[in-house]
């Protein structure tokens, strides 16, 4: 079968933590090859503004893996609202593509992405009956399109109390809810916003958990993992993984790092906190500056945070492995990719009970939710886990454990599988509502059997 995946504000190619690159590159990297790797012909198209797609920005296609090409489409935007603005542009560079037109299934991502495939739709439909029936003719069907929204606009703005989301995004996500053939939750909460927030159809919308590269992320020895990052081997490190942004609340992060000090200075001078992130590409246009000014202002002024550039995966799992605790302190998150990865990682979260972190992190049992954004909670919570070396241990065993939970090839095949696609289907078919009740028995982490100790964390 020819998937055609789009991906058009930013490409897998780039590296998370920076611009507009994050979680969503690493879900789209990794879902494009468990389709490959079931037997899929997958064409990937991005027009990143940023032009990091392995091509130096140059218009043309990549061979990234077996049975998966990545195209860069040759668009003049700068950043992500110029590509929104284009989208009737990027519809015709995508009808000129025959990988695209002859696909069998779209799976968009984004409200840029889902957009442009609705209007390809309509415009193919409008210019030219005759190549849509074709196409029907030799897939079944017309294509198929599959939408992951990966962040909702009216949800940001309801999880962070303001109106920075584009009117036009709004609008967007309204229609594309009630046009596509299906929508990807990443979780039951994800679905929750997509049914009550978009008036998306309840049975037009599949909950299918994001995965982890295991054979990547995996606990290893700590002592070792300090050693390549020049880290001491008795200092507490916390980390914090992802853009600059408010909306990832950065500042919490630093606020609670100098709350600790203020409650107790000892051990806040064996605590290094490190920012692995860049500024994002995608701040919103009121405020941001001041944001960025105050929050560089912080950082100047705490002595125990540092900040490093992004790294890549490979590089990544060393910091997971080298820290004693990972800040998830979002004030939106539809799921929280480093959360699962810390996990599979051997690091316990302290993370915000929004969106789909509670689905990764559980309270008390594989780390530790906070309700609010209150840098004196933070700083109290982060305080006790550091003074605490049993309890971060059991959660990092526990951590590890439901981490398991997460694999690409099941998040691939209950995409396709809620299509009845054949191929890629689950091997167990079950409908939303008992998919919903087995998510939520293993949320409970009753079912789970504890994991060896973790080796080179005194576990």
């Amino acid at each position: 079968m020819r998937i055609s995946v789009l991906s058009l504000h930013t490409s897998p190619a780039a590296q998370p933590g920076q611009g507009d690159a994050g979680g969503m590159n690493v879900y789209v990297d990794q879902s494009v090859r468990a389709l490959a790797a079931a037997g899929h012909v997958v064409d990937v198209f991005t027009a990143d503004p940023s032009g990091i797609d392995g091509l130096g920005g140059r218009a043309g296609t990549l061979q990234i893996a077996e049975n998966v090409r990545l195209h860069q489409l040759p668009i003049d935007a700068a950043n992500k609202d110029e590509l929104a603005d284009a989208i009737d542009e990027l519809v015709l560079l995508l009808l000129a593509e025959p990988s695209f037109t002859s696909a069998n299934v779209i799976w968009a991502h984004y409200w840029i992405s889902a957009e442009a495939a609705l209007r390809a739709q309509e415009l193919r439909s409008q210019e030219s009956p005759s190549a849509v029936a074709d196409d029907a003719t030799r897939s079944g069907e017309r294509p198929r399109i599959v939408v992951s929204m990966h962040t909702i606009g009216a949800v940001k703005n309801r999880d962070s109390e303001t109106s920075h989301e584009r009117p036009q995004r709004l609008e967007a996500e309204e229609r594309i809810a009630s046009a596509v053939d299906l929508i990807v939750a990443n979780t039951p909460a994800e679905r929750r916003d997509l049914i009550h927030e978009l008036g998306a159809d309840a049975d037009a919308v599949v909950v299918a958990r994001p995965g982890v590269d295991h054979d990547l992320f995996s606990p290893g020895d700590r002592a070792e993992a300090r050693t390549v990052l020049g880290l001491a081997p008795d200092e507490f490190v916390v980390l914090y993984v992802g853009r600059m942004q408010f909306i990832k609340g950065t500042d919490v992060v630093v606020d609670a790092i100098s709350g600790l000090r203020e409650n107790n200075p000892h051990l806040a001078s064996r605590t290094r906190g490190i920012l692995l992130g860049a500024v994002s590409g995608q701040e919103a246009p009121t405020g941001s500056s001041s944001y960025l000014r105050e929050l560089n202002s912080a950082i100047a002024a705490e002595p125990s945070v540092e900040v490093r550039r992004p790294v890549p995966a490979h590089e990544l799992v060393t910091y997971y492995r080298a820290a004693d605790i990972l800040l998830v302190p979002s004030r939106s998150e539809s799921f929280g990719l480093v959360a699962a990865e810390a996990s599979a990682s051997g690091l316990p979260a302290i993370a915000s009970a929004v969106g789909g972190l509670p689905d990764i992190v559980e309270h008390g049992y594989s780390g530790v939710l906070i309700a609010d954004h209150n840098p004196r909670h933070w700083a109290m919570a982060l305080e006790r886990m550091l003074l605490d070396d049993e309890l971060r241990c059991e959660l990092a065993l526990h951590a590890a454990d439901r981490s398991a939970r997460f694999d690409w090839s099941a998040t691939a095949a209950s995409v396709l599988g809620a299509l009845d696609v054949p191929d890629l289907a689950p091997t167990t078919t079950m409908t939303t509502t008992e998919q919903l009740t087995v998510m939520e028995e293993t949320a409970t982490g009753e079912e789970l059997n504890p994991k060896p100790r973790l080796v080179g964390r005194g576990c």
